[in-house]
């Protein structure tokens, strides 16, 4: 799936990436496109809102697309000169894939996967430069929470530079339940955190293999940190005690991928 993406700007996204209107959104509904988010228009005491924009926020939520409830005049300004009648979504700068249809195959063929869980980046810079290493590292799937984090819009596309082309992304609506699921398919879990005592090149990446990057400012959410057989961490001796999220990435994927090359000669 493509988008002719300009360089016009809303407040949250691309003119190439909106659709504004009951019908285009109800239509992308039905055809099961990929959409990020979506803003309607706020009931007030003077004007409710009528059955149609009930009915589409409805189907939206049951879709699991986050909602924002928005004014009149935040709709006008992202529309510009489009109508937008009370609704605007946000498409997807690429279609999302079903993380078990993919995973499952693999498994069924024989093949280790190396599957990359970015848990709640908000950067789109972060979640673009983690994608690009995920190609070069070799990476099959990556795959984000449904909300809490920056979605594949335009700017994320720009920044991977190339690689969603490439690389599947999925999303998850509970990544606990996800890691529990790939524990129980074999997988070993790996997560990074600065007071790990486990120095991630001690570690072996070589089966099948799940690494948990967290986000920039909270690191990996507690009640998935508990579900990871390692932590690790990225020996530092600067004054400070942290990296940017797609760095880490970075250090502990490029040290996974040479350990997988090396046990996979014949691939390499």
């Amino acid at each position: 799936m493509s988008f002719n993406h300009n360089d016009k700007k809303s407040p949250e996204s691309t003119a190439s990436e909106l659709l504004c209107g009951r019908n285009p959104v109800s239509e992308a509904l039905a055809a099961d496109t990929a959409i990020n988010k979506a803003w309607i228009l706020k009931a007030t005491a003077e004007s409710g809102r009528d059955r149609r924009l009930q009915d589409l926020e409805k189907k939206l939520r049951e879709a699991g697309v986050p909602v924002l409830t928005v004014d009149r005049r935040t709709l006008d300004k992202m529309a510009g000169e489009a109508r937008h009648q009370g609704i605007i979504a946000q498409i997807a700068a690429r279609e999302y894939v079903n993380s078990w249809e993919l995973i499952d195959a693999w498994l069924e063929a024989g093949k280790d996967p190396f599957v990359l869980i970015l848990d709640g980046l908000q950067d789109g810079r972060n979640l673009g430069a983690a994608l690009r290493i995920a190609e070069c590292c070799g990476v099959d799937l990556v795959v984000l929470p449904e909300r809490r984090s920056v979605s594949l819009d335009a700017y994320v596309a720009r920044a991977a530079a190339g690689a969603l082309e490439y690389v599947p992304v999925s999303r998850e609506v509970n990544l606990s339940r996800f890691v529990m699921e790939l524990k129980k398919k074999g997988f070993w879990i790996f997560g990074t955190a600065a007071e790990a005592e486990k120095d991630f090149k001690a570690c072996d990446y070589r089966g099948k293999t799940a690494l948990i990057i967290g986000s920039e400012g909270e690191g990996i959410a507690e009640k998935l940190r508990t579900h990871c057989d390692l932590l690790l961490r990225i020996p530092m001796w600067g004054k400070l005690n942290s990296l940017n999220a797609s760095v880490a990435c970075g250090i502990v994927c490029f040290e996974a991928a040479r350990q997988r090359q090396e046990a996979s000669p014949a691939e390499s």
